[in-house]
């Protein structure tokens, strides 16, 4: 018989000790991450409380693992999708289902409560408001029992509805900037709402929302606006604003003259002609001086005249600014233009 050397032997030895050690370190381990992983719950369901261990992450997989059956009449907080934390409280209330006659036909009504009372408030009735209540309103629910109101009924009242029509707006590079075109005029919606209403005693309750329809679907009003700068009228402007000398040549005329801007409440870049609304550009009377006609104005250079209004009557123009401050500035003038055109 072979005898190995001592060194041997203990080397040995502490490779079957090392074997032995290391499954039992697992299953410890795996012993202890299982309790650390348990979390202590109290669940309570109308009233009752159940103490529960569980590793459930939210409270849905909770009440399944604890047998606690709910439906979408139930109330169940914190939500079924809340996480699950430890020493945390779950409230579970079972809705009841009873019939209510309310003397029109039965209706049939899941509550949430313990008593007929709630069950009355669940239907839109005051509990304290019908003493002939069958039975009294302080019989706690069961599942399936009757409940007769004498002296109340329901009430159907519908009202039809017209919805103003949306308005969508698009821009149009191939309008001029600051003009507007309507593409459809668009139409109002109808809409269909019932109501349902208790009368007790002659007295007609609130009225509560039971159904909404739809008859007829607004049609938006679609409005075209202008980005481009395409208008050859809106070139001729941009074309003419130059501060300069008096032309040479040219026909003189006596006008009164005022001065507006598109950023004063109510008015925007839009001129009749198509132009935008900027400096160079003047409204007048198309009679007097046509559109297109290039103009100069004493202190205020060439211009375009592009536009009109409804006080600009003969020899009056308007001057367009680009800001509120510079037409206030210029106020209202009597000066002599001259007519390059």
């Amino acid at each position: 018989m072979r005898v190995l050397p001592p060194r041997m032997t203990r080397y040995l030895k502490l490779q079957y000790a090392i074997a032995a050690f290391v499954p039992l370190v697992i299953v410890t381990l795996s012993i202890t991450g299982f309790v650390w992983a348990q979390k202590r719950v109290t669940v309570v369901v109308d009233g009752q409380c159940l103490h529960v261990e569980t590793q459930a992450a939210d409270v849905a997989s909770l009440l399944h693992d604890a047998g606690v059956a709910v439906d979408g009449d139930d109330v169940v907080s914190p939500g079924l999708d809340s996480a699950v934390d430890d020493r945390m409280s779950v409230v579970v209330r079972h809705s009841v289902p009873v019939t209510i006659d309310l003397g029109s036909g039965p209706m049939k009504v899941d509550v949430v409560g313990e008593t007929v009372a709630d069950a009355l408030v669940a239907a839109g009735v005051k509990p304290d408001s019908h003493p002939a209540v069958n039975p009294d309103v302080s019989t706690p629910l069961k599942a399936g029992m009757s409940i007769s109101v004498p002296g109340v009924f329901v009430r159907l009242a519908q009202e039809e509805e017209t919805t103003t029509p949306p308005v969508e707006t698009h821009p149009d590079s191939s309008m001029p900037r600051g003009t507007k075109r309507v593409i459809a005029t668009g139409s109002p919606g109808r809409v269909l709402r019932v109501y349902r209403m208790l009368v007790a005693g002659g007295v007609e309750g609130d009225p509560v929302l039971t159904k909404c329809c739809v008859l007829n679907t607004a049609e938006p009003r679609i409005i075209a606006v202008g980005t481009g700068e395409s208008n050859t009228m809106t070139a001729a402007v941009n074309r003419t604003y130059v501060v300069g000398r008096p032309p040479k040549r040219g026909r003189k005329m006596r006008v009164e003259a005022t001065g507006y801007s598109p950023l004063e409440p109510g008015l925007d870049y839009t001129t009749s002609t198509g132009a935008r609304a900027q400096h160079g550009v003047i409204a007048v009377d198309p009679r007097v001086i046509p559109y297109g006609t290039h103009v100069w104005v004493p202190g205020y250079g060439y211009a375009v005249a592009a536009d009109c209004g409804g006080a600009i009557k003969r020899n009056r123009i308007d001057l367009c600014f680009d800001t509120v401050a510079e037409a206030i500035q210029w106020g209202r003038r009597t000066v002599t233009i001259i007519i390059l055109d």
